[in-house]
């Protein structure tokens, strides 16, 4: 692994990072502070000086614009970053793709911003349950319709070798899960870095495999993946990840309904519902899900090192998993973070200390074989 060039790919994928949120953060403070804010409230008023839902929608449309313009220097530099360092991994991106994001943002976001004031105009104080509410509902909504999303645009395909698919049934049944389905998706579902996930719930359940790790894994490391995400789906870590977001979304919609109540005067707001705050709503409900970050990495840390261990212990194959998490750090630029860096950020453990964890347990594995009776 080259850790000097994943290092430096990651140092300044940060700093891109930290730049585009920065410029987010000057931009809604400097209309709230310069009072942009109130004057494009006023410009898209009625007569009567009150602001209709289509009213919101047009200004959240005006703040998405001017924010989006203001960091797609960024977003190009982070191509390029991705073209420079992981040529093998990443598809160029058109102007095309950049009209694609901003043109999502501008469709959802407007919806999104004239939902919010109709709820803060129905439940003045308690807007931020019910919104957070909302939220939780179309999370729950979307990871339920992943898998039908994701096969009517990727259409997945039977794995190609028969060998493999028996083995992996017999892995499922193993390890209590027999009713799940394993698919290959083509790269651009999964990306083309090789990948593994869990999607979907219920009978709708599948684990995905990307074509390259399929085509360029061994069997072993397959199974030893695919184990890993069977330990996921066994120990209901989606679930778990989802309650998760949904206290994180919570936590945001409570920090932005008190930051209207306490700083909404001092910035000129005539109330809660004054679209004009939409900045100091956005400012407090990001700072909410940013204090939130590091529980939610600390929880999806203790699912991974789970998952890993039903991973060992179900295929007592430890050479395999160390050989697929190098791999997969190779291919995906792993660094060595600073054990603040990966306790603030890491949604992973850092690869290295998977590999230890594994080499750990082959140690004991090995020791309990040597010391036993004969």
């Amino acid at each position: 692994m080259n850790e000097d060039k994943a290092t430096r790919y990651h140092r300044l994928r940060r700093r891109a990072t930290l730049t585009s949120r920065g410029i987010s953060v000057l931009l809604l403070a400097a209309m709230l502070l310069t009072g942009a804010s109130a004057a494009l409230r006023d410009f898209v008023a009625g007569a009567d000086g009150e602001v209709s839902l289509s009213g919101v929608a047009l200004s959240t449309a005006c703040l998405i614009l001017c924010h989006e313009l203001l960091i797609l220097p960024v977003r190009v530099w982070l191509e390029y970053l991705e073209r420079r360092y992981r040529p093998a991994t990443s598809s160029p991106a058109s102007p095309v793709d950049y009209l694609k994001v901003s043109g999502g943002l501008l469709a959802v976001g407007p919806l999104g911003a004239s939902l919010l004031y109709a709820v803060i105009e129905s439940w003045p104080t308690r807007w931020w349950l019910v919104m957070g509410s909302v939220f939780a509902l179309i999370v729950v909504g979307v990871v339920t319709a992943v898998p039908a999303v994701m096969f009517r645009f990727f259409a997945p395909t039977p794995l190609a070798r028969p060998e493999l698919r028996d083995r992996l049934k017999r892995l499922a049944a193993r390890a209590g899960a027999p009713d799940v389905e394993v698919h290959a998706l083509d790269p651009g579902g999964l990306g083309k870095p090789a990948n593994a996930a869990v999607v979907g719930v219920g009978d709708h359940r599948r684990v995905l495999l990307s074509d390259t790790l399929v085509a360029g894994y061994s069997d072993d490391e397959i199974e030893v993946v695919i184990a890993h995400e069977l330990g996921h789906h066994l120990h209901g870590d989606l679930w778990k990840g989802l309650a998760s977001d949904i206290a994180t979304i919570l936590v945001g919609c409570f920090a932005a309904s008190h930051a209207l109540l306490l700083l909404g005067p001092s910035v000129g707001l005539s109330g809660s519902s004054d679209p004009a705050g939409l900045p100091l709503v956005l400012l407090a409900g990001g700072a909410g899900v940013l204090v939130m970050a590091p529980v939610r990495n600390q929880l999806s840390r203790h699912h991974e090192r789970r998952a890993d261990r039903f991973a060992l212990e179900l295929t007592r194959n430890p050479e395999a998993f160390m050989s697929a998490m190098r791999r997969l750090g190779e291919e995906h630029l792993a660094e060595r973070p600073s054990r603040w860096l990966a306790w603030l950020s890491y949604a992973h453990p850092p690869v290295h200390e998977r590999i230890a964890a594994a080499g750990m347990m082959a140690e004991v594995w090995s020791g309990a074989v040597r010391t036993e009776p004969r």
